[in-house]
C-alpha cells in the first residue's frame, strides 16, 4: 500500500463515519457535514501535493525513493502528503518511513 492509498483510505473512512453519523463518539463535537468538507479538501489536497511532486500517485513516497538527488531536500508535496498522514501514525498500516 502507497502513501496516497494509505491516506486516501483513512480519509474515506472519516467521510463514511461521518455518513453514517458515528464519529465523534468519544464526546467530541462532530459535524458530519463539517467532516464530510474537510474530507473532500484532503483528497484534493492529496492530489495537488501528488502534481507537485511530479510523480505519478501509484509511487510509493518512501523517504529514500523520492529525494532530490540534486538539492538534498525532499519535494515540498511529498512533505504535505507525509504531514497529512500524521493523524494515523498509530494505525497499523502506517509505516514508518512515511514519518516526516
Amino acid at each position: 500500500m502507497s502513501l496516497t492509498e494509505f491516506l486516501l483510505a483513512r480519509i474515506e473512512e472519516d467521510a463514511a463515519a461521518a455518513r453514517l453519523g458515528t464519529a465523534g463518539l468519544d464526546g467530541a463535537t462532530w459535524d458530519p457535514a463539517r467532516v464530510l468538507v474537510e474530507c473532500d479538501a484532503k483528497r484534493r489536497i492529496v492530489e495537488l501535493a501528488y502534481e507537485a511532486t511530479g510523480l505519478d500517485m501509484t509511487v510509493d513516497l518512501d523517504r529514500h525513493v523520492t529525494a532530490r538527488a540534486d538539492s538534498g531536500i525532499e519535494f515540498v508535496g511529498e512533505r504535505i502528503l507525509r504531514a497529512l498522514a500524521l493523524p494515523y501514525i498509530n494505525h497499523p498500516e502506517f509505516r514508518p518511513g512515511w514519518r516526516l
